[in-house]
């Protein structure tokens, strides 16, 4: 396509740009966006995607014809928070109507057939987070040659409760997975604006974090997502972390029951106020709802499903028979994701042995010998690792090893620690400020506190942009792919180095 077209656009859109304010005329209507003149980028927020009923798949959005304001975010998906608000992070009001997305660009000329575009998927266990976070501003990504957006989508009961009756309603019989629908019609949004902002629908990389890396190998596997997704970032997920219908319909009835509705009368749970389904923690009805949804994580029900419609496969199952062929894939983790499990560990090598086999049914005595000669007379902190690699390191490191028999696959490890707070480890999340190089927003800033640790975080932030905006540009990072042994590694510096995660990451294939 000749280039003429994007810089026609541009020049307009520089020749309308004033105090502060960057006018753009998209397929659904004038937008009146804002500028960062320092990074020379324009950004376009709150922009509503698509409309959704309760428990029901999204509809496009539909357009306008006045000139609608863009410089704030919009509303944030109704939840009782993350980890990341509870310390005093930002977000968004919350409200039903949360289905809006944002858009960074760079304030040039695009390349021909536009800028490479990424699309970022929030985490935060499918029931908290939103777009709208700090940390996770576009600009400086956006500033090194893409177009970036991120996106809300349901969460909680809204986003993945199943029933049999909200199975029987839909036209495809699909159920559990209306935040999964939500993602989806974003990325067909992309396709059907994204020119207007510069971007090349041709070359879309959808990358995320926790719940986000896992909703990006639940997109890769879709049957739904053909033509969508170009390039795929799993930060700290992994394919198989979906749910059974079977073992969720019985939950959402018991669920039902907790907010009224007995029989899950769809007409009732239709007018149940969010805040008796996301009540205030500590409250009454909390701690009935936290009862009737008690598990942690890997056994909350509120995850995406295997509806036969939108997921027919675990995502790793359907990565292995190709299902995502040809699509480029970058996968890693960080070398601590929990490393809060020290509080808990078990004080000797029977215990963890007893705790390995409970997770690893047939396999603790194994775990325990590997574990033990990898860190003799330390089982405190091998069970932190284990942990770590069982839960969310070894199953992105999987997605990467399967993909490689279809595409060009590449790993990676984070082993970067603050050194204001050395002690925390790698945890999980640690690289998010690094990656969009917003290491001054709050909650992250408290491990950059000390001008030394903000300073030399500079040039690890700047390398980790540029490398994941050359895979989301020509779909190769800079280094070897996953079957040759390599991994990047981000710690005080980057560098390249073997992997030392197949032997363990074996024990939980």
């Amino acid at each position: 396509m000749p280039r003429w077209p994007y810089l026609l656009c541009f020049l307009l859109i520089c020749g309308l740009a004033q105090a502060q304010s960057l006018y753009l005329h998209s397929p659904q209507g004038p937008l009146r966006g804002g500028v960062n003149e320092a990074l020379g980028v324009g950004y376009f927020l709150g922009i509503p995607y698509a409309q959704a009923e309760r428990w029901k798949a999204p509809l496009p959005a539909s357009g306008w014809t006045a000139v609608r304001e863009a410089r704030y975010f919009g509303n944030a998906c109704p939840q009782r928070g993350v980890f990341t608000t509870r310390l005093g992070g930002y977000l968004p009001p919350q409200s039903e109507d949360c289905l809006n997305l944002n858009v960074w660009m760079p304030l040039a000329a695009p390349p021909a057939g536009g800028w490479s575009v990424m699309v970022w998927i929030h985490g935060g266990s499918f029931t908290g987070g939103g777009s709208g976070e700090p940390v996770y501003d576009g600009s400086r990504l956006a500033a090194g040659g893409a177009v970036v957006v991120s996106l809300n989508y349901r969460l909680g009961p809204l986003g993945w409760l199943t029933l049999p009756a909200l199975q029987a309603e839909d036209p495809q019989g699909s159920v559990g997975n209306y935040g999964l629908l939500d993602q989806l019609e974003a990325l067909r949004w992309v396709q059907r604006n994204i020119r207007a902002f510069g971007g090349n629908p041709q070359n879309v990389t959808v990358f995320g974090q926790s719940a986000g890396g896992m909703s990006v190998c639940d997109l890769l596997a879709s049957p739904k997502s053909g033509g969508l997704i170009h390039k795929a970032i799993v930060m700290s997920g992994g394919c198989t972390f979906v749910r059974k219908l079977e073992e969720d319909f019985t939950f959402g009835a018991e669920w039902a029951q907790a907010m009224g509705c007995p029989g899950a009368d769809l007409a009732c749970l239709r007018q149940v106020p969010l805040s008796q389904m996301y009540p205030p923690e500590g409250s009454v009805l909390a701690n009935v709802v936290q009862r009737v949804e008690a598990g942690g994580f890997e056994r909350s029900p509120w995850k995406p499903h295997l509806d036969g419609a939108v997921l027919d496969k675990v995502p790793l199952q359907a990565l292995k028979e190709g299902r995502a062929a040809g699509i480029p894939l970058l996968a890693g983790g960080t070398q601590q994701e929990l490393w809060g499990e020290l509080l808990s560990a078990p004080g000797d090598w029977t215990s963890f042995e007893v705790r390995a086999e409970k997770v690893l049914a047939g396999k603790g005595k194994a775990a325990r010998a590997l574990y033990q000669r990898l860190y003799p007379e330390r089982p405190r902190e091998a069970w932190a690792y284990f942990q770590t690699e069982r839960t969310l390191l070894c199953p992105s490191l999987e997605a990467a090893r399967v993909q490689g028999e279809w595409a060009l696959s590449y790993g990676y490890l984070v082993s970067y620690r603050s050194s204001v707070f050395p002690d925390l480890g790698s945890f999980h999340g640690i690289e998010l400020p690094l990656l969009f190089g917003t290491q001054n927003t709050w909650p992250a800033q408290a491990i950059f506190l000390s001008a030394q640790a903000y300073e030399d975080s500079l040039p690890i932030s700047r390398e980790l942009q540029r490398r994941w905006l050359e895979f989301a540009r020509v779909g190769e990072p800079g280094w070897l792919p996953y079957d040759s042994g390599k991994l990047l590694e981000m710690g005080s510096e980057l560098k390249i180095t073997d992997n030392p995660y197949q032997e363990r990451c074996g024990l939980f294939r």
